[in-house]
């Protein structure tokens, strides 16, 4: 079987299961907050964003998204991703398919890295478009009157993406790791409470995954847009994910029982 058609089935799989639409209501969070907030308090949010609306939503949006929610929705669809086989019993009939075990372990992780990129997508979209659905409704906003900045916000895409590498590849080796559903999601809210509290405390706080989202969002806040520069931290996350990953096959591969 063919690494297309393995991945094929497991995208197949997540439409059935919560993490499409945990990744579609995680999306739509903070843009309805915000969108909220607009309505609620309009004329003091029409003041506050009138000379650069894009920019402050967006930034506003991301700095609320990258520090907690991002990397929060990321652990739990790793471990809900891998539950679905856990779930249905069915890691024994997919070990025993005529398919290659490497294809398994890459299609479940290009599957959840499928999922992140969908969550950003509709991160971005409903940030557009609760922006524009205030315009309509109260004139005095002016989103209709600039034009938002797409090179920093594809900038910030790219590089916060690369900044949850590092931890996609340590919760997808959890979630392989340990059937409880529950224990993953535990360790990785542990080590993501942990990046809050070093962040201010220790100066090697760029060598530790859970920090990187953040840390992208603070060195791409008014930077430039023509090139994306990898900062040390993002560096690191590819480091990371590289690392986890092939420790986590080799377990994989070696393991005396799967599933």
């Amino acid at each position: 079987m063919s690494f297309p058609i393995t991945l094929r089935a497991d995208l197949i799989k997540t439409k059935r299961s919560a993490a499409f639409w945990l990744c579609l209501i995680g999306a739509g969070f903070i843009p309805s907050i915000f969108m909220i907030g607009y309505l609620v308090e309009w004329k003091q949010a029409a003041d506050r964003l009138k000379f650069f609306p894009w920019e402050s939503h967006f930034q506003n949006g991301w700095q609320a998204f990258a520090s907690f929610l991002l990397p929060m929705f990321v652990i739990i669809v790793c471990s809900q991703i891998i539950q679905i086989e856990y779930k249905n019993n069915t890691w024994k009939q997919v070990f025993a398919s005529p398919q290659s075990l490497a294809n398994i372990f890459l299609s479940k992780l290009v599957t959840i890295m499928v999922m992140t990129l969908f969550l950003f997508l509709m991160f971005n979209f409903f940030m557009v478009g609760s922006a524009v659905l205030v315009n309509f409704i109260h004139k005095e906003f002016t989103f209709f009157n600039r034009q938002p900045n797409w090179g920093l916000l594809l900038k910030m895409n790219v590089k916060t993406f690369v900044a949850l590498l590092g931890i996609i590849a340590i919760q997808y080796w959890l979630s392989l790791r340990i059937k409880n559903f529950i224990v993953p999601i535990a360790i990785g809210l542990a080590l993501l409470i942990g990046a809050t509290i070093l962040f201010s405390l220790w100066k090697h706080v760029d060598k530790y995954p859970y920090a990187f989202p953040i840390l992208s969002f603070i060195s791409n806040t008014g930077g430039g847009t023509k090139k994306i520069v990898f900062q040390n931290h993002e560096l690191n996350s590819i480091g990371w994910f590289i690392s986890i990953t092939v420790l986590a096959f080799l377990d994989l591969k070696y393991r005396k029982e799967r599933g």
